[in-house]
């Protein structure tokens, strides 16, 4: 008898230490911004739940504590006196209560659950009633928890690589989201991220995980050999290339529709670019590349073209010399001017006109190049 009694008791120490270090283990994260609960076992997050927070005049504490007590069906005492609220569906903190090691503070449930998502409370963690239940069976006293205020996370996807940010509102005002930003960029060591895109989201937050845009030097072979680099850079958003539109900005263009604003500049896609100018386009691993065709009238070469406003423009060859000035109409192109093709090329011939790519150019298949 006594060796059953001893292994009966063995067997509860065992449990109970079992219980006590896969308790110990989790952890209680709440992120205020995000307005999210989020509980850790082994650093793994395994729960997320919404939750309500403080108002920015009664906001919510931050820093780290524990779970001191859990109250099953508490009966709420009003902080200003009056009479007590039994446990039912009228009682403030619903059907749990988690205190903290913050006096007067802990995470509750609610009989408001509208309010959920919102700052609403007057410091304390609401929850609906269910998720309140739910975590209060998961947890223990002693389980650590931390009230963070991040408004800013970047995340990689461990399977795609793709790198994410999600932007919460700034609701207490702390004027933090600038250099959480910049903190971590740091901390993840990535360079090359496109700033107006995430100076847009700091200014309009989403609340949902957006793509990072990264930044792409422009490089521009004429057709000649040699290379023209910009200054102005290109954006690679969600698998796609955007331009910055320097042009003077027309809602009412077609183009206007598919154009994103970053900042103060409009960004154009890139294969509305290589319709407007009639370019090809190639990729290294650090630069986009623009590849300008060479117009031939039958064998004779006449330079690198440009189509700009459906008319075809040619640099460098000169035109007939005239006694009177003429308005020609040319344009200016990554600092080159081109002149218009019917001031070199006799309008019957036009047509006839002809166009050559590099062969690493990847050239639109809707390009009006290809049917001048």
């Amino acid at each position: 008898m006594a060796k059953k009694g001893f292994l009966a008791v063995s067997t509860l120490l065992l449990l109970v230490l079992i219980t006590f270090t896969v308790q110990a283990e989790r952890l209680v994260v709440i992120n205020i911004p995000a307005f999210t609960l989020y509980l850790y076992d082994e650093g793994v997050p395994i729960r997320e739940f919404p939750v309500s927070i403080g108002t920015e005049l009664n906001p919510s504490v931050l820093g780290e504590t524990t779970i001191v007590n859990k109250v099953e069906d508490p009966t709420y005492y009003p902080a200003q006196g009056g009479n007590p609220i039994p446990p039912g569906p009228e009682n403030p903190v619903g059907t749990r209560w988690l205190g903290l090691g913050f006096s007067g503070y802990g995470i509750h449930g609610t009989n408001n659950p509208g309010s959920i998502g919102s700052p609403a409370s007057s410091g304390c963690i609401r929850m609906f009633n269910e998720d309140v239940e739910e975590l209060a069976d998961l947890v223990q006293v002693g389980t650590p928890v931390k009230l963070i205020y991040q408004t800013v996370i970047i995340q990689e996807d461990p399977l795609l690589h793709t790198k994410a940010i999600t932007v919460y509102p700034d609701v207490y005002k702390q004027g933090v989201s600038s250099a959480q930003l910049e903190e971590e960029l740091d901390r993840l060591g990535w360079s090359g991220v496109f700033r107006p895109a995430l100076k847009s989201l700091l200014k309009a937050p989403t609340e949902e995980p957006s793509a990072l845009a990264w930044e792409w030097p422009l490089v521009l072979n004429s057709g000649e050999g040699e290379l023209k680099s910009t200054e102005r850079i290109a954006a690679e958003w969600n698998g796609k290339f955007f331009l910055p539109y320097d042009l003077p900005f027309d809602p009412r263009d077609e183009t206007a529709f598919a154009t994103v604003k970053w900042g103060e500049e409009y960004y154009l896609p890139l294969e509305y670019y290589l319709e407007l100018t009639g370019l090809g386009c190639s990729l290294d691993e650090e630069r986009l590349i623009f590849h300008s065709p060479t117009a031939y009238l039958g064998d004779k070469i006449l330079g690198t073209a440009l189509l700009f406003q459906n008319e075809v423009y040619l640099k460098g060859p000169a035109v007939s010399p005239r006694l009177m000035p003429t308005q020609c109409g040319a344009v200016i192109f990554w600092g080159e001017i081109y002149l218009p093709a019917r001031l070199i090329v006799e309008r019957e011939l036009l047509g006839e006109l002809r166009f050559v790519w590099p062969p690493e150019a990847n050239v639109p298949t809707s390009c009006s190049w290809l049917h001048p």
